[in-house]
């Protein structure tokens, strides 16, 4: 009997040392996957997705790293992946081995050079978000000038559906002028049909007193193509039509329109050290209600690395209006930002 009580204890602390010991051997396990690069090595971890050209991977030794796309040459996972194509295609499945240069899924065998986002189908929320925040500011001593801008996007990705959110705001106050605000907002939800078509629902919120308008609201229902996509430019456009309603500033009452809107950017990106992004947006908003009346805004934004995650970026911009319906109301408004950038 005194044998029998001595050992139990001991039993109990040998199972409770096992079940304390289990969820670190299956985190460890966890990171089975292999991704070979260019020069020969081979890095054990977790591929966590690509997006733009860079692999997203944790390792127990490195953290997470960031892995050029073109420096792989070989990749495998038992983990299921929606893989998509610069054609727009996707497929689904686990990453299996294959020759240099390809990947397979299940009956299928994909280059990789082809490939050009990778995402895990049982991914966590916040790993479907990104975006940026900037932040500009200026003082100058001679007229007493403040200037402060500010912006923010915040991108979600689903397998058939993105969701944007877009904010940007600048405001100068100096001693020889009136104070001058400038906002824009814009929340878009896009429904990914087939490989390259997309549709959807926008809505915007512009304020600019330098040109009179003391808010426009408007409402898209947009159909939208990828005209390219590759590892390192995008191209699209979209087309729709827009109810519009305005109101001024030296006005009392406000306005409803039907305009159209014919659209296209193109987004280019560089992942060497230093990192470069550039975005080019233009937007023309013909109106159905005011004949001749046309609208075109230009939007250009470069931004450069500075060290991680951290981004120094200059924006440009262009707004014009043949027929503002404010009598009197400038015709153009254009300006330049710089800031700095915080990614995720």
């Amino acid at each position: 009997m005194g044998m029998h009580r001595s050992t139990a204890p001991r039993r109990a602390l040998w199972i409770a040392l096992v079940l304390l010991l289990l969820p670190a051997r299956a985190a460890l396990a966890q990171k089975t996957d292999s991704v070979w690069i260019r020069n020969g090595d081979r890095i054990t971890g977790e591929v966590k997705s690509l997006s733009r050209a860079l692999l997203k991977y944790s390792t127990d030794d490195l953290g997470t790293i960031y892995i050029e796309w073109d420096k792989v040459v070989r990749i495998s996972s038992k983990a299921t992946f929606e893989v998509q194509l610069n054609t727009g295609e996707k497929y689904y499945g686990t990453l299996g081995r294959a020759p240099n240069g390809w990947v397979s899924l299940g009956a299928d065998t994909l280059s990789l050079f082809h490939i050009v986002a990778i995402t895990p189908i049982r991914q966590r929320l916040l790993d479907r978000v990104d975006g940026y925040l900037d932040l500009g500011f200026s003082l100058q001593k001679a007229n007493k000038t403040l200037q402060i801008t500010s912006g923010a996007k915040v991108l979600y990705r689903a397998p058939r559906l993105e969701s944007a959110l877009e904010v940007s705001t600048f405001h100068e106050d100096r001693e020889d002028a009136l104070a001058t605000t400038r906002l824009t907002t814009d929340l878009t939800e896009r429904y990914l049909v087939g490989n390259l078509w997309s549709a959807g629902l926008a809505v915007g919120y512009e304020r600019n007193e330098e040109l009179d308008l003391a808010g426009r609201v408007r409402t898209t229902a947009f159909g939208a193509r990828t005209i390219s996509r590759s590892n390192h430019a995008e191209f699209w456009a979209m087309a729709g039509p827009v109810i519009t309603r305005e109101r001024y500033f030296s006005t009392d009452s406000a306005s409803v329109s039907l305009e159209g809107l014919i659209a296209a950017a193109f987004n280019a990106f560089r992942y060497d050290s230093p990192k470069l992004n550039a975005s080019v947006t233009s937007q023309l908003f013909p109106s159905f209600s005011v004949q001749g009346r046309v609208r075109w805004q230009n939007d250009l934004r470069l931004s450069y690395e500075l060290v991680k995650d951290f981004m120094v970026t200059a924006t440009l911009f262009d707004s014009f209006d043949n027929k503002p319906q404010s009598e009197g109301a400038a015709k153009n408004d254009y300006g330049t930002t710089l800031a700095i950038s915080w990614t995720f």
